[in-house]
C-alpha cells in the first residue's frame, strides 16, 4: 500500500506541475505553432494566433488532466 501511496503522490504532483505549467510548457516548446487550425481563413492575424495559443494550451492542460486523474483514483484505493 505504500508503493501506492507514493504512486499516487507521484501522479498528482506531476499532474498538477503540467496544469500550473501549462502557459510556459507551451510558450518554451513553441506548442501554438505547432497546432493545426482548420478555420484559419475565419480568423484575423492576432486572433488566429491567440486561438492556437489556446487550443494549445488547452491540449496540454488536458494531458495534466489525464495524469491528475489516476493519482486521484489511487488515493481512494490506496486510503481505503
Amino acid at each position: 500500500m505504500t508503493v501506492l501511496k507514493i504512486a499516487a503522490i507521484l501522479l498528482i504532483v506531476t499532474g498538477a506541475v503540467i496544469n500550473y505549467g501549462a502557459g510556459y510548457i507551451v510558450k518554451r516548446l513553441a506548442l501554438s505553432q505547432r497546432v493545426a487550425v482548420k478555420e484559419a481563413h475565419e480568423f484575423t492575424g492576432e486572433a488566429l494566433e491567440e486561438y492556437k495559443r489556446m487550443k494549445a494550451l488547452s491540449m496540454v492542460k488536458l494531458v495534466g488532466l489525464f495524469t491528475l486523474i489516476p493519482g486521484v483514483v489511487l488515493i481512494f484505493i490506496a486510503f481505503k
